[in-house]
C-alpha cells in the first residue's frame, strides 16, 4: 500500500500552516519538535536561563546549592536542568536567583514562565527572570 502525498512550492506560509522544509549545510540538524520564528518574536532558544526560585520541600540535613540537578516543568516543556550559580545556598521556605542549564540540549521559553521542579522529595517553584541567548542555527 502506497499513500500519495500531495507536493507544493510555496514562498510564503501565514500563521497556523503546516509546512516541511529541508535543509542544507547546517552545523546542527533540527530536532522534532523545533519551531522558526521572527527575530522580534519574545521568545528564545536557550541554553541557560535566570530564574527566581522558592523551595517548597527539601531534605532537612542540607541545603541546595551549585551542581544540584533536577527535572524542570515550563509549559510543554519537560527537561532535566542544573544549577550553575545561585546567589546563595538555600534550604525548605526559601527564595533564591538562580542560574540554570540545561542538561540534553536548548529549549524555547521565554521571560514570565512559570516553572516547576522536582528532584526525588526535592520540590520547588519558580519564575524565568532572564535568558542567555544561543546562536541560531
Amino acid at each position: 500500500y502506497q499513500r500519495r502525498v500531495r507536493e507544493a512550492v510555496v514562498s510564503t506560509q501565514s500563521t497556523g500552516q503546516s509546512v516541511s522544509l529541508a535543509f542544507h549545510d547546517l552545523d546542527r540538524a533540527p530536532r522534532k519538535g523545533m519551531i522558526l520564528q521572527s527575530p522580534e518574536y519574545e521568545s528564545y532558544c536557550v541554553e541557560e536561563f535566570t530564574a527566581e526560585i522558592y523551595l517548597l520541600q527539601h531534605t532537612s540535613s542540607s541545603k541546595l546549592k551549585i551542581g544540584f540537578e533536577a527535572t524542570v516543568f515550563i509549559e510543554s516543556i519537560r527537561q532535566k536542568v542544573e544549577i550553575v550559580h545561585m546567589e546563595k545556598q538555600i534550604t525548605t521556605g526559601q527564595k533564591a536567583k538562580v542560574k540554570l542549564k540545561f542538561v540534553q540540549y536548548p529549549d524555547l521559553i521565554s521571560v514570565g514562565a512559570r516553572l516547576f521542579f522536582r528532584n526525588g522529595r526535592t520540590k520547588g517553584m519558580g519564575t524565568v527572570c532572564g535568558l542567555s541567548k544561543i546562536r541560531p542555527l
